[in-house]
């Protein structure tokens, strides 16, 4: 199936347009036509070095249109006041990425991100990836702009102004990239609210703070006898939430294989409603079945506002009031780690299934699936996989353990024996090789045997 229009390669009047129906025939031509056997990877490989060509004619277009909103040429020859509702109805795109692409524009035009600029032109960042940190560090930086101005003159002195707090989350955001070349839009964007959490550690405490003014829960019955549940508040809330539902929750199995994820959510819902109607009169409190497993930095949980922020497994922010309130209830577990946040537990050979000392200490920093090409799997719904494999004399330590995902743990194992395959084909294919060649068999040398034989 083709796409090219012939009405615009046949009329294109500018050399644009005829350098681009030229490409358009070109890429036609080689994504038409049936992908060979054993291809796959190079096909894939073409597909991302077309789709980074076209994101770099995207943010050239997103520089102009920037220019001629400011200069009023957009809403005089284009119809539309602003770059998003441009690019909504111009481009056919949804008015959130659209707003996204114009923030990523008005950044660039006024020179608000240099470092952003550097990394998306030689290929650090995608189009994509630069959204989201113009995005996430406008917002960062128009909430600290409404602190400072509430602010006294002692705060402001000790605390970067605005543009040196956006200067600072940039650049941590790109080091961030540099080294972990594979993170996501998703995994920059959690990023992003660790780094505003150090630059502003009150942010975390403050945001807490309003959505918990703002917090609810409404019973709304429906026409049809049953009833509506709705709730919202602080997002750190949301992880208890969470992690008492995953407790409750029954994993699929042969009984319950067709049961939906928001049917067996109902139900854990009712079993966590059932046990606490049922202990109400308990003299003695039953042990907790849920588990949120949160690292605080001992500074921090010292009161060093300085401090790396608290954070659960999956790299949630969790602000400091929320912390103070759980410690009373929770299990302390004192966990030392040396300058590179790796601990030197080890339990050898003997055992193959890492204890718990041993998975809390394996990538202890790691929020989301380690796969070398990228997985947005959180951690809390990964496995612990040897690096170098048990069978192979990997050790159960925690630096010879990885996170992954249950696709890409199976799909490791699978290339590695697939691998193996090869290795034995290609040794088994070079011995008969070298067999015939020196004479082996009862034909002559080098001839093989009689059918006979």
């Amino acid at each position: 199936m083709r796409f090219f229009d012939t009405h615009t390669a046949s009329t294109g009047a500018t050399p644009v347009e005829k350098a681009m129906a030229g490409v358009r025939e070109q890429i036609e031509d080689i994504f038409t036509t049936p992908i060979p056997p054993g291809c796959a990877k190079s096909r894939l490989e073409q597909s991302v070095g077309l789709h980074r060509d076209m994101e770099r004619s995207t943010y050239l277009l997103l520089g102009d249109l920037a220019t001629m909103e400011a200069s009023g040429d957009l809403l005089e020859e284009g119809g539309q006041r602003s770059i998003k509702a441009w690019i909504t109805h111009q481009w056919g795109t949804t008015p959130a990425e659209a707003g996204n692409l114009a923030t990523l524009a008005r950044a660039v035009h006024r020179q608000q991100l240099p470092l952003v600029d550097e990394a998306f032109g030689d290929s650090t960042l995608s189009l994509g990836e630069a959204c989201a940190i113009a995005t996430s560090t406008e917002k960062a930086v128009t909430d600290w702009a409404k602190v400072l101005e509430t602010a006294d003159e002692d705060f402001r002195a000790q605390h970067p102004d605005v543009e040196g707090f956006r200067a600072r989350l940039e650049f941590g955001l790109i080091a961030y990239k540099k080294e972990c070349p594979k993170a996501s839009v998703r995994q920059l964007r959690d990023a992003a609210k660790w780094f505003v959490a150090q630059l502003d550690p009150d942010k975390a405490d403050r945001d807490y703070d309003e959505t918990f003014d703002n917090r609810g829960a409404q019973f709304s019955p429906t026409f049809e006898g049953g009833f509506l549940l709705r709730m919202w508040g602080p997002g750190a809330d949301n992880q208890l939430i969470q992690a008492a539902l995953d407790a409750y929750t029954e994993p699929y199995g042969p009984d319950n294989a067709a049961i939906p994820k928001h049917q067996r959510t109902y139900d854990a819902m009712m079993r966590i409603f059932e046990t606490a109607l049922a202990h109400r009169t308990c003299a003695k409190a039953p042990k907790p079945v849920v588990t949120l497993n949160i690292t605080v930095p001992l500074k921090r949980y010292l009161g060093d506002a300085s401090a790396e922020p608290a954070v659960t497994e999956d790299g949630v922010v969790i602000p400091d009031q929320m912390i103070s309130r759980l410690t009373p209830k929770s299990w302390l577990r004192r966990f030392l780690t040396d300058a590179e946040g790796k601990t030197l537990l080890d339990v050898g050979q003997k055992h193959r299934c890492a204890p718990d000392p041993v998975r809390q200490a394996a990538g202890y920093k790691e929020f989301h699936c380690e796969w070398h090409e990228g997985c947005d799997m959180p951690r809390s719904w990964s496995q612990f996989d040897h690096i170098i494999a048990f069978s192979h004399g990997g050790a159960t330590s925690s630096d010879n353990m990885q996170l992954l995902c249950s696709t890409h743990n199976r799909l490791k194992h699978r290339l590695q024996v697939k691998a193996n395959q090869q290795i034995w084909e290609h040794h088994h294919t070079q011995n008969r090789q070298d067999t015939e060649k020196d004479g082996g068999g009862e034909g002559g040398e080098g001839d093989p045997a009689p059918a006979t034989a």
